[in-house]
C-alpha cells in the first residue's frame, strides 16, 4: 500500500513539474528579445568599436580631489608615461606593443567598465595575471580617457594614432 502511495504521488509530481515547464517555455517564445538588453549590447559593440586601433597615452594624471572627473588643473598637471594599447576587431590587444591579451566593454549602472585581459607570459608565469579594469570616462574619434578601477585615482589620457 504505501508503494503504491509513492508511486501515485511521484507521478503526479512528474506531471506539475511537466505541465509547469512547457507554460514557462510558452512565456519565453513569447517575451523574445527585451529592447534594454539589445540596447546594451548595441551600447557595448559600438563602444567596442571606437576603441579599435591603436592608442598611445599622452597624459597620466591624478585624480587630487576625488571626484572623478579629470579637471582642468589635474590635468595641466599630469605627466607623460609610454604606455599604448592596440585594441583589434576580434576582441584580442597589444599592451605596450609586447604583451598578448583580450579586452571586453561592459555596462554597470551606467558606467562603461573595460577589462583588460592580458596573456601570461610562457615560461615565467604560471597563470594569467588578473585583469586591469578601468571606466571609461570619454570616448572620442581621437581621445580615450580612462579612470583606472583599482584606486580611482589615475586618469590615463590616451591619444588615437592612424
Amino acid at each position: 500500500m504505501k508503494l503504491y502511495l509513492i508511486i501515485v504521488t511521484a507521478c503526479a509530481l512528474l506531471i506539475t513539474c511537466n505541465n509547469n515547464k512547457s507554460a514557462q517555455a510558452a512565456d519565453v517564445a513569447q517575451t523574445g528579445a527585451q529592447p534594454e538588453a539589445l540596447s546594451i549590447a548595441q551600447t557595448n559593440r559600438s563602444s567596442e568599436e571606437g576603441l579599435i586601433g591603436y592608442w598611445k597615452l599622452k597624459l597620466e594624471a591624478y585624480d587630487n580631489n576625488e571626484n572623478k572627473i579629470l579637471d582642468e588643473a589635474e590635468r595641466a598637471k599630469g605627466i607623460q608615461n609610454r604606455y599604448s594599447f592596440r585594441f583589434n576587431t576580434d576582441g584580442s590587444c597589444l599592451i605596450r606593443e609586447s604583451f598578448k591579451g583580450h579586452y571586453d566593454v561592459k555596462t554597470k549602472g551606467g558606467n562603461k567598465t573595460l577589462s583588460i585581459y592580458r596573456d601570461r607570459v610562457q615560461g615565467e608565469e604560471k597563470q594569467d595575471p588578473p585583469p586591469d579594469k578601468y571606466r571609461i570616462i570619454s570616448l572620442s574619434d581621437n581621445e580615450l580617457v580612462l579612470l583606472e578601477q583599482e584606486e580611482n585615482m589615475t586618469f590615463w589620457v590616451f591619444e588615437k594614432n592612424k
